[in-house]
């Protein structure tokens, strides 16, 4: 691995870190609420839609309400916690 390469791991690990320091206090203010739309998702990670579907398809549970009509898809905010963390 050239040092380039780890440098840009080093990176992606800050990130990552961040992101799950961001996801915790987010989730220490709202301790009743477990569960997040995908935008408040997307807002709260400050992350693409593309990253979101990613992080699905390596994992990352997505919840979907069994009613007809209903597009809105919801996370549990301690799944994205497990997922983000090594």
């Amino acid at each position: 691995m050239t040092n380039k390469e780890y440098a840009k791991l080093i990176q992606i690990e800050q990130l990552l870190n961040t992101l799950v320091t961001i996801v915790q206090h987010q989730k220490e203010k709202q301790k009743y609420i477990n569960i997040v739309t995908q935008k408040e998702l997307l807002s709260i990670l400050q992350i693409s839609p593309n990253t979101l579907k990613t992080w699905e398809k390596t994992g990352l549970n997505r919840l979907e309400p069994p009613i007809e009509g209903t597009r809105t898809v919801y996370y549990k905010i301690e799944e994205v916690i497990k997922y983000l963390t090594p």
